[in-house]
């Protein structure tokens, strides 16, 4: 039993991160997208691609955030 706490706790902690950078970075997602418009017929994959665009200079204080939390933030946004 004790073998699973070790890789629980550390999955469990990990998404507390990925949640808590969501919650925040969705917010600043909306001063400049509405999803339902900028979004329609996107899959989470293209809007990926497009957020991780080095040439899109708005989305550089999103560059650290690895795709994983990008994909929690834009299914959330989606949603």
């Amino acid at each position: 039993m004790k073998e699973n706490t070790l890789p629980s706790l550390a999955f469990a902690g990990m998404l507390t991160l990925v949640n808590s950078a969501s919650a925040r970075d969705a917010d600043q997602c909306l001063d400049c997208h509405e999803p339902a418009e900028d979004w329609a017929g996107m899959s989470v994959e293209e809007i990926l691609v497009n957020a991780k665009n080095p040439d899109n200079k708005r989305h550089s204080d999103f560059a650290d955030l690895s795709d994983d939390q990008l994909k929690v933030i834009i299914t959330t946004l989606m949603e």
